[in-house]
């Protein structure tokens, strides 16, 4: 869905300025291998990221053009069915395009006037456009003039209106009232001209209708269970040690009864020695008991007898030890009792079994939308359950789409060059993303994702089995080992308390699995860009510099830091940990200068976070000793924490009790247990003997 529809999202301010899109051939600028990049692609850059014209040409287009070209150029040579993959997609894609080619282009740019009426009256009117460039014209500013001149009775009676009763009306004034009236008239338009491509008869939508409620229950009977449960007894009290005590090992019902009537503190359970009743999985517990989180766990698949640990209720606060009498398992609910249920999740779940060929969609009485499209959409780009609600979302968002795409066309918008331009840079961010995709996951094995599974917490595991659960896990190790386990051990201040490793995962690729891939995208580009043959037609556009070479970097970056950039050079070593991760000897040595370049630019908050992930995950380094010294000096030195500084110390001295730094450390160790009074005297005697 994010492909699908952020084309949309990409382009969503194309009517801000604009050049003239009449033409049946575009001018080329450059061929990189077999790939074209032409000047259209350059202007409709300028045209959709207007502040890019702002920053350097060279970069811009290398980023977004030259670059990417370079890329699709690879991709496609490593993995030639991207080539039929993208004339899939173009095919669904299309109408999308076309819509906002539409929407965008003709009605907010153009206000549905023709190319031809523009350029005819920018040509003859051209004083009204003295700060245009002679190469392309600002469409969006042309089609706002024209419809004032051609509605010059409305635009005197807005001005009037607006200005009534004003003394002194400036020529700001007056530029300021030329916007509200053009602005007035985009908005007219975008409810009138929309609506109408909306009321298109030649589009016929056949209605699906939901399971009937019955029909629904029938075949889904197992969503319609009682909730599990146990029936239970309990002792509670303010003390969980007395607790344990009052109830050890095995013990009869009988037995757990009489503790219960001398010594339950909750006054309606006592009164039944210690009766709970039946209690239902996820509830809260009856008696003011509430909730106590993990009873489920404690008591699932447990035998009658049973009996927990002290568990501590969220509302009481006190503890409760309880004594399993039974199971209590789930039950089929007759349907009368489920009627309600089950007309409420079919209408929203309810797909009937249509066959694949079934028209949901016809075009002028033929077919144009299948149920076998919609199955093939909704999982390739929707990605939500194949029900009634995804079917009737689908189906309006194609119907909507075809609305417009129709119209444009009629208006044959898809010979405009801006229709042409948005096709090539759709073809190459759909290309180069499926390659990186490809790249990447082509690295993991079946094993390595059984791997992980069985290693991720118990809470995953019980919401995914593998199966399923092999996309996200499949994200997950996208992303090298190296920068997971740098990312957990740098966070370690903010990671949740007692969160392992594995559990951290999900979090860390949240944070920085599409980080990840923009690197990789960029190192594989520059490498991509260097080996390809280029031909710039362009002599004005100079050529782009390849620097995504782990040496050329690592150079680079030693250069800034010993010129006093530390904060460039900092940026510069994240680029190679980044895009060679899985380097394992480079991650090491640049995690180290890291580290080291924000001691010296003073950040020690994150120069001692540095410090630990390095020697935590290299503790045989030769750099680990080091590292350590450093993170108890930082804490002792400029953070004051000098708990964690002791502790730092005396873990150095067990490792490295041979090392050259002990009598510093010693020192150092000895200074914070004194109170910082060896460091007092130390400065007496210096003053003393100055």
């Amino acid at each position: 869905m994010k492909k699908f529809l952020g084309i949309l999202l990409s382009f969503g301010f194309l009517f801000l300025c604009g050049c003239n899109g009449v033409g049946e051939k575009d001018s080329i600028l450059a061929r990189i291998n077999d790939e074209k990049v032409y000047t259209e692609d350059e202007d409709l850059l300028y045209k959709v990221s207007p502040g890019i014209k702002s920053q350097d040409r060279k970069e811009a287009l290398y980023e977004n053009l030259l670059g990417p070209a370079a890329l699709v150029s690879r991709a496609l040579s490593e993995y030639p069915e991207l080539n039929a993959e993208w004339e899939q997609y173009y095919k669904d894609i299309d109408v999308r395009i076309l819509t906002m080619v539409f929407q965008r282009f003709y009605v907010m740019e153009c206000l549905t006037y023709s190319d031809e009426e523009l350029r005819l009256f920018y040509d003859t009117n051209s004083g009204l456009f003295p700060s245009d460039s002679n190469r392309v014209f600002d469409r969006s500013v042309v089609a706002g003039e024209y419809y004032i001149h051609k509605n010059q009775e409305a635009w005197k009676e807005f001005l009037g209106s607006l200005y009534a009763g004003w003394t002194n009306v400036t020529r700001q004034d007056t530029l300021s009232a030329r916007d509200q009236f053009v602005t007035k008239r985009r908005e007219e338009l975008r409810t009138s001209e929309i609506e109408k491509a909306k009321d298109n008869k030649r589009l016929v939508v056949h209605p699906v209708q939901p399971m009937s409620a019955e029909e629904y229950y029938e075949k889904h009977k197992d969503k319609f269970m009682t909730v599990p449960g146990y029936e239970l007894y309990q002792v509670q009290g303010a003390d969980s040690a007395k607790l344990e005590k009052l109830v050890q090992g095995e013990i009869s019902l009988e037995q757990f009864k009489k503790i219960a009537a001398k010594s339950d503190k909750n006054e309606y359970t006592a009164k039944d020695s210690g009766y709970v009743g039946v209690v239902k999985q996820g509830y809260a517990l009856p008696y003011n008991i509430g909730v106590v989180r993990g009873l489920d766990e404690v008591l699932m698949n447990r035998e009658p007898g049973f009996v927990t640990p002290a568990m501590m209720s969220e509302i009481t606060k006190s503890y409760h030890k309880f004594f399993l009498v039974r199971q209590v398992p789930p039950e089929q609910k007759p349907f009368d009792r489920a009627k309600a249920d089950a007309a409420a999740i079919a209408a929203v779940d309810g797909l009937p079994e249509l066959d694949s060929s079934f028209v949901l969609i016809s075009l002028d009485g033929k077919p144009l939308f299948t149920m076998a499209d919609f199955f093939r959409f909704n999982n390739r780009y929707f990605h939500a359950p194949n029900n009634i609600r995804a079917l009737e979302y689908v189906v309006r968002s194609i119907v909507e789409s075809y609305s417009y795409a129709l119209v444009a066309w009629d208006l044959k918008l898809d010979h405009t060059w801006e229709y042409r331009a948005i096709v090539r840079d759709t073809r190459a961010q759909f290309i180069v993303d499926s390659y990186i995709d490809k790249k990447i996951s082509a690295q993991v094995s079946d094993d390595s994702l059984k791997t992980l599974y069985d290693r991720m917490d118990s809470v995953f595991r019980e919401r995914l089995p593998f199966e399923k659960a092999k996309p996200e896990l499949l994200n997950y190790l996208t992303l090298p080992v190296n920068l997971y386990k740098h990312e957990y051990y740098m966070g370690y201040r903010m990671n949740p308390a007692g969160s392992t490793y594995e559990q951290s995962i999900p979090r860390i690729y949240g944070k920085r699995g599409s980080e990840y891939k923009i690197w990789m995208k960029q190192r594989w580009m520059d490498e991509a860009y260097a080996s390809a043959t280029r031909h710039i037609y362009d002599t004005s556009v100079e050529e782009h510099v390849c620097e995504y070479d782990p040496q050329k970097l690592m150079a680079k970056a030693d250069s800034l830091r010993n010129a006093g950039n530390r904060s460039s050079a900092y940026n510069t070593y994240r680029k190679v940990m980044n895009a060679y991760a899985t380097d394992d000897s480079l991650f090491e040595k640049v995690a180290y200068e890291m580290a080291q370049v924000q001691n010296e630019n003073e950040e020690y908050n994150d120069a001692e976070a540095e410090y630990y992930a390095f020697y935590t995950m290299w503790p045989n380094s030769p750099n680990a000793e080091k590292a350590l010294f450093t993170r108890g000096f930082i804490l002792d030195e400029n953070i004051n924490n000098d708990s964690l500084a002791l502790t730092l110390f005396d873990e150095f001295l067990k490792r490295y009790p041979q090392s050259e730094l002990k009598e510093s450390v010693d020192w150092l160790a000895e200074n914070i247990r004194s109170g910082g009074k060896l460091a007092d005297d130390l400065v007496k005697k210096i003053e003393a003997e100055e």
